[in-house]
């Protein structure tokens, strides 16, 4: 009997829980309209509805698990209640004009209204926000008859984007709610059916037909959800209805490969965290978002970060974005970037388009020196932290020598620099570099501080390798008081390659 009241009571719990943390704060209620082939109504609906609707699900749980041998019962009722409660939810690009949750409550007369109001009984005043309407009407439709879905949500109207409060915990948990969907239903407004999509993705470019593929937010909401289906302008699917999951298309998963090069088994199965840091920023480095914080604040899912909204903020949201990452990150790598700093530290870059593509190594055989030392030394600094100070890591230091500088034409804020390395090292492909930001006053000493190096116990060195060595340019002005080694700004990645064995200096910089 005890054992009956707590599973009865585990139910309920797991039932509210789900329902606050795990769903969104307000869907749309989807009934059909028996008069007419496709009819549907809208009610927008918050929680409160969602628990009433679905009242005896924790009743009919129990009642199913009641005589089960469960190994983890909580797992099993939370899959069971996600199962049950299932709602679709839209990835689309914006038009100019979208109905707002505002717009939902003024032309539906929704939640304090006596009765519903039809979709097609809807005033069509305004003629570039009727593609919106029209736009929501196909989605809410293929929810429920493709998808059995009678509830769904769309970014337009279920965000009441007049509450900060809202707004905020909508953006930080929005991969989790794209997650737990149970469909998510994939508009390409752009492209006609597969073949154009399959003919964009072979032009010379690499152009792409639809600019869904081009925005920020769709990262996530292609990587977040189990199940996804996508259809093209005609609200015609892609993949036929037969196949329920378009991820468990081959083919077609080759076909999104092509285009966003992410791996398959990220498409198909994507774990969020703050590992392969320039792998994922190279998958956000082509694509665009209307507010410049929002390329910060569509990638806090993927990387599973937690992070404050703040519109207005600017650029300062991707650095808090790396601050964040920073704090569970422990590999080189993720200075592994070229181009624009970040203007609130020099060692941070300004954007994921900093990050470039892993360039393909030749197969070849690692010679036995490199092997011992990738199985018994440490790479680089793996302590680095953010401090009061600015960034602390160590690198290994080399002394290089400015020999010429040549201007860059039509750019007067960069010019290639030329140094001398001696007979060591070089910096590949020819000694040269293009320096970005103010030119440095005669007798700058200049330097390489090199991130992954190798070490054992206490003593750091480069040696001959497969693939180049990575490191930042560093400059120290003698004229300035108290000056320090300042990391300067490359077009490229700065790669070198020693003829030997080379120790070098290991200091510590802030940067």
């Amino acid at each position: 009997m005890d054992n009956d009241q707590d599973l009865k009571v585990l139910a309920e719990e797991v039932f509210d829980e789900y329902i606050n943390d795990e769903m969104p704060i307000r869907l749309l209620h989807i009934t059909k309209v028996h008069r007419q082939a496709r009819g549907i109504s809208l009610k927008l609906v918050n929680r409160d509805f969602i628990k009433k609707h679905f009242e005896s699900v924790p009743k009919d749980i129990y009642e199913s698990f009641r005589h089960e041998n469960l190994e983890d019962r909580e797992v099993s009722i939370r899959a069971e209640v996600k199962r049950k409660l299932k709602y679709a939810i839209s990835s689309h690009r914006w038009l100019q004009k979208e109905p707002t949750h505002q717009d939902m409550l003024e032309k539906m007369r929704v939640e304090d209204a006596p009765e519903k109001m039809l979709i097609e009984d809807m005033p069509k005043n305004e003629d570039d926000l009727e593609a919106g309407w029209k736009k929501l009407e196909e989605f809410c439709r293929t929810a429920l008859f493709d998808h059995k879905c009678e509830f769904a949500w769309s970014d337009t109207c279920c965000i009441d984007k007049s509450i900060h409060s809202v707004v905020d915990e909508s953006i930080r948990s929005m991969f989790r709610w794209y997650r737990n969907s149970h469909m998510c239903i994939v508009f390409l407004s752009d492209t006609a059916n597969l073949t154009a999509l399959q003919e964009s993705s072979q032009t010379r470019k690499g152009r792409v037909v639809d600019n869904w593929f081009l925005r920020g937010w769709t990262l996530q909401e292609l990587l977040a959800p189990s199940q996804v289906k996508f259809y093209g302008e005609n609200w015609k699917p892609l993949i036929p209805l037969s196949t329920s999951n378009d991820k468990l298309d081959e083919r077609f998963m080759k076909l999104i490969h092509t285009i966003t090069h992410i791996p398959l088994e990220d498409l198909r199965s994507f774990s969020p965290g703050t590992n392969r840091v320039p792998e994922k920023m190279l998958w956000a480095s082509k694509r665009r978002t209307t507010r410049i914080e929002d390329i910060a604040y569509c990638l806090i899912g993927i990387f599973d970060v937690s992070l404050i909204t703040a519109y207005g903020e600017g650029n300062r949201a991707f650095f808090r974005l790396m601050e964040e990452i920073l704090k569970r990150y422990d590999n080189w790598d993720v200075f592994h970037w070229s181009g624009r700093c970040s203007r609130y530290n020099a060692a941070l870059p300004d954007a994921p388009h900093c990050y470039p593509a892993e360039k393909k190594m030749p197969v070849g055989r690692k010679n036995p020196e490199e092997e011992r030392n990738n199985k018994e030394c440490d790479v680089g600094d793996c302590h680095f932290a953010l401090t009061n100070h600015g960034l602390k890591i160590a690198v290994l230091k080399l002394d290089i020598l400015l020999e010429k500088t040549r201007k860059v034409p039509g750019d007067s804020r960069s010019r290639y620099l030329t140094f001398w390395t001696g007979d060591k090292f070089k910096i590949e492909p020819n000694s040269e570099v293009k320096h970005i930001g103010e030119e440095r006053e005669n007798g700058t000493e200049w330097a390489l501080g090199v991130l992954d190096y190798w070490i054992k116990g206490e003593r750091p060195f480069i040696d001959s390798r497969q693939k180049p060595f990575t490191a930042f340019l560093l400059s120290w002005d003698k004229h300035v008081p108290r000056a320090r080694w300042k990391k300067e700004m490359t077009e490229k990645i700065i790669e070198i390659r020693p003829s030997g064995h080379e120790a070098g200096l290991r200091i510590e910089l802030y940067l």
